[in-house]
């Protein structure tokens, strides 16, 4: 929904901060209150904000954010981690690819090898059939219930379909990602994510600096479930340095 730099700087404050008090809004933008305010109402009514005397803050932690916001932020940061992960990808591999906005980026990055994609992205789906249609990468769609403005579709069915496979790569996004794990914000969303690590060779998480150090409402797993990561430099990364080799991770920074 960012129709200006200011606004894109106030859509990453929040995603990161959780919440972003006016005054500290004027001082990221040097922009009047005024400014700021009509720039808070403005992402209210689009939803990706819930105001509250003095500021705004991100909707509650169990709802999901709209894919069109999730898909501004970090967007340099997000093409570089799947740059990063198609990297380890060779011809007739299978992979599972989750539903966020980070690995849709895998769209844009693939190679032109064969490959067999099943994914619960409605989004990613519709990217790669744009992109790939004269290439060899096959599409599998999970089935199950469309969430609401995520592109993605979640539930019982979805996450049944998942067991009918067994692949390669899992590419995952997350939520959250701390010592204890990884973490997403919908319960809807966390059975199929679990499906995909339980059936594929090797898990590898894509997350940006703005997922790490953080949880979210759902636990998915350990990080013993994680081969790889893939992120940026950031000081919560280099404090989980440790916890990452004693659970085998291996990390990859981009």
């Amino acid at each position: 929904m960012a129709s200006s730099p200011r606004q894109q700087k106030l859509i990453d404050a929040v995603a990161i901060r959780r919440f972003l008090q006016l005054e500290d809004a004027v001082r990221l933008t040097g922009s009047s209150l005024a400014t700021v305010r009509r720039d808070f109402a403005a992402m209210a009514r689009a939803g990706v904000v819930e105001r509250f005397r003095g500021g705004v803050r991100l909707p509650q932690a169990n709802s999901m954010l709209p894919f069109a916001f999730r898909d501004q932020l970090f967007t340099e940061a997000k093409h570089r981690l799947a740059q990063r992960a198609v990297a380890l990808l060779r011809p007739g591999d299978v992979v599972f690819v989750d539903g966020g906005t980070t690995t849709a980026h895998l769209a844009a990055c693939l190679p032109p090898i064969p490959l067999r994609i099943i994914t619960n992205s409605v989004r990613l789906a519709g990217m790669l059939d744009e992109r790939h249609q004269k290439s060899d990468v096959e599409i599998y769609l999970t089935g199950g219930c469309l969430h609401p403005r995520s592109g993605m579709l979640v539930g019982p069915a979805a996450a049944a379909a998942v067991e009918q496979y067994r692949a390669h790569w899992a590419f995952l996004s997350v939520g959250g990602l701390t010592r204890e794990g990884l973490f997403n914000t919908t319960e809807s969303v966390v059975e199929t994510e679990r499906r995909m690590i339980a059936y594929a060779e090797k898990v590898v998480v894509l997350a940006d600096h703005s997922k790490v150090g953080h949880t979210a409402m759902c636990w998915v797993c350990g990080l013993e479930k994680v081969d790889m990561l893939i992120t940026e430099p950031s000081a919560p990364i280099a404090q989980m340095r440790d916890k990452l080799n004693t659970s085998d991770v291996q990390c990859i920074i981009a």
